[in-house]
């Protein structure tokens, strides 16, 4: 019940963040700056008697484009309400200027990172960001923090023809134009590892009880087409039933404790290829083999076929676009279940069965991918004319 009451807690404390967080957002659509915008205070900070803290970002989005639903990338800015303050003794008509100029600046630059990012241009916030710092720090300074009025009415003409020459429709219409219709996969490296299983049935049911252990894969691809080698290491023991002294030479289960090891090559076809999932079924051969861990001598080993699914969710997807070019990090959640036909000729008797294998871990790699974008007039106009 405790825990319960904690886990309550800890939820509505983390859902009154997040709602907090997004009312503390204010973008340009709610036009422009009032001195509700900020949180009053009773001083300055040396010249500076008010502050503006904008954020500017890139959001994945889909949108429907020419009827058809799209993955876009939008440049968003926002002004952080909770971080903005403004001295009481100078709320004046002048210093709300002298804050919304910042503001037109913020939102210059995030136009021309929204064409950057809709030409496929690759996108470093980093750079961007401390490109915005600057020019807004040579304002501040070249208008001595908003004091010098005829500097203020430079900017502000300047600032206003350039966003002329960009306005939010050209933009928009730049977006949709440049919306990415159809991403492709080329080829793809990723690793995974994390805990198995084994569930032995027919007559090696009567003979092995479950085993446990560890895997490990290393995937390359093609296209759409899958190319894996794994390996599995796990523990197993011998049922009691199955102790028989019989030709101890030949027996898989001398001991009551031995080792698994199973090697395997794949060959998969991406069924499902999405931002979230991935699912591939495959088909392979892999070699299963004993030892006996008393005495540390080998066991039987055998072949056999194998089918089954590999499936991923992809929890962190890091995308970076250079003109058609996109190359995904992404670190996945991964799942695997495949079963094999046995027959191990090697053991008296020649014991057959199916063995179930499900495999639970982590999984880490690069994916390059081709962008297919919506082309029109357009974006081409556009384009020419920066």
């Amino acid at each position: 019940m405790k825990n319960i009451l904690v886990f309550s807690f800890y939820l509505l404390v983390t859902l009154a963040t997040v709602v907090s967080a997004q009312e503390s957002r204010r973008g340009r659509e709610k036009g422009p700056l009032t001195w509700n915008d900020f949180i009053p205070m009773n001083e300055s900070i040396g010249a500076e008697h008010s502050y503006l803290e904008y954020i500017l970002d890139v959001e994945r989005r889909r949108d429907m484009v020419n009827g058809k639903e799209m993955q876009t990338r939008t440049a968003v800015l926002y002004v952080d309400r909770k971080m903005s303050w403004v001295d009481t003794h100078y709320r004046t008509p002048q210093e709300l200027r002298y804050n919304q100029v910042a503001f037109d600046i913020a939102e210059l630059h995030r136009r021309r990172l929204q064409l950057v990012i809709d030409t496929g241009g690759t996108v470093n916030m980093n750079y961007y960001t401390r490109l915005l710092t600057y020019v807004v720090d040579s304002f501040c300074h070249e208008t001595y923090f908003g004091a010098d009025t005829a500097a203020v009415a430079r900017w502000e003409w300047e600032i206003r023809r350039q966003m002329d020459s960009i306005t939010p429709m050209m933009v928009e219409q730049h977006q949709k134009a440049n919306a990415i219709e159809k991403i492709t996969p080329q080829y793809h490296m990723i690793f995974n590892l994390g805990g198995g299983a084994k569930f032995f049935a027919g007559d090696m049911h009567k003979l092995l009880a479950p085993s446990g252990g560890m895997y490990f894969d290393f995937e390359c691809g093609l296209w759409r087409h899958m190319f894996s080698m794994g390996m599995y290491i796990g523990g197993d023991r011998c049922l009691p039933d199955s102790i028989e002294a019989v030709n101890d030479i030949n027996k898989l289960y001398r001991t009551d404790k031995i080792s698994t090891l199973d090697l395997s090559i794949n060959y998969g076809f991406v069924a499902i290829d999405g931002r979230k999932w991935t699912v591939t079924p495959f088909v392979g051969y892999g070699l299963q083999a004993f030892l006996y861990e008393e005495d540390g001598t080998n066991g039987p080993t055998e072949g056999c076929w194998r089918v089954g699914v590999d499936v991923k969710y992809h929890m962190g997807v890091d995308d970076e676009y250079i003109g058609s070019e996109l190359t995904r990090f992404q670190c996945s959640a991964h799942g695997k279940v495949f079963v094999s036909r046995d027959r191990f000729k090697s053991i008296v008797g020649s014991p057959t069965g199916i063995t179930i294998n499900a495999q639970v871990g982590f999984s880490f790699g690069m994916r390059q991918m081709k962008v297919r974008r919506a082309a029109s007039e357009s974006s081409m106009t556009i384009k020419s004319g920066l």
